[in-house]
């Protein structure tokens, strides 16, 4: 079980890490662009640690994957149901 929540939270953490750090290395100013590349170091580290960690063959580091993509895609569908509906009304 706490296989699952620490694979979930590391790849929820380099995820908004990338994230975050793209868009703040992009549209920052110079000050704030060096905590966007900061952003950025922390999420490729995160995803080396994430590809070296011993997990592949750890059936319950796949299920928190599973648990993760699944929640993503919830939350697309659903903010795209939202805004449909707003939209037609």
């Amino acid at each position: 079980m706490i296989d699952i929540v620490i694979s979930m939270g590391l790849v929820g953490a380099m995820l908004s890490m990338l994230g975050m750090g793209l868009l703040i290395a992009y549209y920052g100013s110079s000050k704030t662009r060096n905590v966007g590349f900061l952003f950025l170091v922390i999420g490729i580290g995160l995803a080396y640690y994430l590809t070296i960690m011993d997990s592949y063959e750890n059936i319950e580091f796949w299920n928190g994957m599973l648990a993760f993509i699944g929640g993503i895609i919830g939350g697309i569908i659903g903010i795209i149901v939202f805004l449909i509906a707003i939209i037609k009304s």
